[in-house]
Order: structure tokens, then sequence, then C-alpha cells
């Protein structure tokens, strides 16, 4: 999958082909298909907070229609979809993951419908062109830093490795964690970093953890001075009297473009839609926004405290490198840090 098919420029995007005659199914219609259906099931890495109000702002616009999540890591929401399709009875209809590489697969499967509602016209970043999936958030990773545990003065991730910091840093596994995947895969082949970063980071004493919101509780609670994460986790209301902070690396900020896509066989299809379109639609974006999530929607602004996104200095990740490199690196992951 190359890097331009998914991180698609605004000309691009706005130049998909059979975007004039993207499907505009009414939503009275759908609606009342869903109420029939009863339900809609997710199965997402997505946090449960964000997951919460959607579902009460959902229900409260379509009552009538039960929302339910799989809520855990990519790895294991991938390998729920793995074991469930090989049975041939997978229960999700709608997926949403921070690894975007996991979708290239999927469609190569014929996992995915395409499916490009009206509210793609607002979204010009990641838009895959046949229309099976479209970035629902961009996800950026970032240095949290707490100054009262040693943290003051991070600034990059080179800062992380200094022996000030030995035994005070946290990271996630990209075994377990989507994102973590995506910015360690950024950094492996950044020729700056490589796996050298890593050794370096394990002679530091590095803490690994499960998951970037592990990470984010690490820091926040004064456990260790710093770690590698994501924007979103300072603005979780748990942390609005912590003395955490949000630093953007000045090497640049990974950023990832987090798929959201519709299964083929979704069992409950007319609800599926349903979510879809409110997932894109300004209200759910909004959600996003205000936790520091920054949002695929181009009419919706950035979160308080974050610049905008073109002016966000960036990390790329290459996605097809990640993707056709995945075993070897957590081989080498294995290798350096255990399982």
């Amino acid at each position: 999958m190359q890097r331009r098919e998914f991180l698609a420029t605004s000309a691009v995007a706005l130049g998909l082909p059979g975007w004039a005659h993207a499907q505009d199914d009414d939503i009275a219609a759908l609606y009342a298909q869903a109420k029939q259906e009863g339900k809609v099931v997710m199965y997402t890495s997505v946090p449960s907070f964000l997951l919460d109000r959607w579902k009460v702002l959902f229900k409260a616009k379509y009552p009538g229609v039960e929302v339910e999540f799989f809520r855990s890591g990519t790895g294991k929401v991938l390998a729920r979809i793995e074991t469930e399709s090989r049975a041939g009875a997978l229960g999700g209809d709608v997926v949403w993951m921070a690894d975007p590489t996991a979708f290239n697969s999927m469609v190569a499967q014929k996992q995915l419908l395409a499916y490009r509602p009206p509210e793609w016209q607002h979204i010009k970043l990641a838009k895959q062109p046949d229309g099976y999936f479209v970035a629902g958030r961009i996800l950026v990773g970032c240095l949290l830093a707490n100054p009262k545990a040693g943290g003051a003065g991070v600034k990059s991730y080179a800062d992380l490795t200094k022996p000030a910091l030995k035994g005070k840093v946290a990271i996630a596994s990209p075994l377990v964690s989507g994102s973590t995947h995506v910015i360690d895969g950024t950094l492996w082949k950044d020729p700056r970093f490589g796996w050298k970063y890593f050794e370096q980071l394990k002679k530091n004493d590095v803490l690994v953890l499960n998951d970037v919101p592990d990470v984010a509780r690490a820091v926040a609670s004064g456990e260790r001075a710093a770690g590698i994460s994501l924007t979103l986790y300072k603005y979780q209301p748990e942390y609005a009297n912590s003395p955490m902070e949000v630093v953007l690396p000045t090497e640049g900020a990974v950023t990832m473009a987090s798929p959201l896509g519709i299964f083929a066989k979704a069992p409950h299809p007319a609800a599926a839609k349903l979510f879809y379109r409110f997932l894109l639609s300004p209200i759910a974006q909004t959600v996003l926004a205000e936790a520091g999530i920054y949002p695929a929607r181009d009419d919706v602004p950035a979160p308080n405290g974050l610049p905008d996104y073109d002016k966000l200095k960036k990390l790329l990740p290459d996605f097809d490198w990640i993707e056709n490199s995945r075993r070897e690196n957590q081989a080498k992951w294995r290798e350096v840090f255990g399982g």
C-alpha cells in the first residue's frame, strides 16, 4: 500500500474516482432500517471515554438503535476479527483502529465494504480511493512530561535517552498498541533513531508498559517523568489537574490517520452505515477535538492548545515499510525488550 493512497493530499482526495457519485442514502430510510436491526456493533481501539460519549449522543439522535463495542488494543481487535472471520461468524459491523496498515490486508481479503457517503467531502486526508476506509481522526504521537517528577526540560525524543532520565521514562509496546507500532515504526525507519535509539532507551532503564494510556497514567502519577504517548490523554478529565504536559517533539510529531470502515458482511448493515455517518458528522468530530484529537473533518477546529494541523511539524510514517517490516520488527522488539 503506497503512503500516498492513505495520506492523500487534498487535490488527490478531491479527485477520487466516482466522487461525484458518492452514496447518499437517505438518513431517514437508514434510520428506519437500523431500528429494525436493533443495534450496531463496533470493533475498535478507540478509548472508552470517547465511545461512551458517542453512545449517548447517537442514542439521543437515533433512539431505538443500541450501540455495542468490543474495545481493546489493536492487536487483540485484529485477533478477534481473524478468529471470527475464519469461523464465518464475524460479529462486528464497524471497525475503527489506530494502525492503518491493518486495513490494507482487510481490503485484500474483501472484508470491508466500499462506501463513500456525503460526509467524505469534508475529509481531505486519508481516503482510500475505492471507498473501503477513511480517516476518522488524526492521532498525534507526542511526549508526555511531568515537571514535578523530573520531566522539566524534556523537548525531544533524544532527551529520553539522557542520563538524567535514567529509570524515569515509560513507553508502550508495539506488540499491543497500534499507535505505538506506527510511532516506533517511524522512528525505526528514521536514520536519526533506528534500533540504536531503542537500545539506548533500554540501557536507560525504560519502563515498557502495554498501551499508551498506561504510559499516560505512569507520567501523570509521577511514577515516571516522561514517556511516549498521544496528545489525547492530557485532555481526559482524570488528568485535568495533573502537572502532566503535552510536548510536541522538536524532531517532529508522528501523525497517523486512524481509519474507519464498515465490514462487508456486517450483521446490521443499515445501522452500520448510520453509525459510520454519525462518526464522521460534525457533532462526533467535535467530541474528538474536545478530547485533544485532531478531527478528520476540515470544518471542525483543532484541539485547544495545539497548533492547526497544517502548522504542526510532522514525522510522516512510511506505512509501506512499517507494514512490510512488521514481522522483522516484532522479532527485533522481542529480542531487545522481551515478549
